[in-house]
């Protein structure tokens, strides 16, 4: 007998106003990023996936405080209101959220991951996912970050899929993954 797909749902990561407002996203520019990410959107859609939003509320007078416009998710993703939205005020997307009870009830087993910031947050959630037994297929060209003083985006990016790759999950790049109804996923 063979096991039935798991549930997959497509999470997308701290891609908010504030983030994109910032200069320099790399490896991929702003209009590539969000591109991408609405090709996974369509892509979820068109197969019935569940979609969830992480949102982080930062602090009074940064970027993303709940009171500043950049809190807000970007506009040309905006979540419909079947997807699920989910608040953080830490780098985890696990950590005291209701992000686990939400992928519980939906009983979803594995994540397509994809967001901003390459280096902070979308590693977190790729590495805890992992951590709790999800099977996680990062979406390569729908994550990004900022050039640092000592390493491009670009190296960023390349360094984190490596790692991603050994050991926490599926690297592949966007155009691969195939989303099929019943909600399995191939790549």
């Amino acid at each position: 007998m063979t096991q039935p797909n798991p549930i997959t749902a497509l999470v997308i990561v701290d891609v908010q106003e504030g983030m994109l407002d910032l200069p320099g996203i790399g490896p991929v520019g702003r209009d590539e990023l969000l591109a991408n990410i609405c090709t996974l959107i369509d892509g979820a859609r068109s197969a019935n996936y569940p979609i969830v939003y992480i949102q982080h509320e930062g602090v009074a007078g940064q970027a993303l405080a709940k009171t500043v416009p950049g809190h807000a998710i970007a506009r040309e993703i905006a979540p419909r209101a079947e997807d699920k939205v989910v608040s953080k005020a830490e780098c985890g997307m696990f950590k005291a959220t209701e992000l686990e009870k939400v992928l519980t009830e939906l009983d979803v087993r594995r994540l397509i991951i994809c967001g901003m910031q390459t280096e902070f947050c979308v590693d977190t959630a790729v590495r805890t996912a992992a951590d709790r037994g999800y099977k996680v297929i990062i979406a390569a060209g729908a994550h990004a970050t900022f050039d640092t003083g000592s390493l491009s985006a670009g190296s960023i990016a390349d360094h984190h899929e490596a790692v991603w790759q050994q050991a926490f999950g599926q690297v592949v790049d966007v155009h691969d993954i195939e989303f099929r109804e019943g909600a399995s996923v191939s790549a």
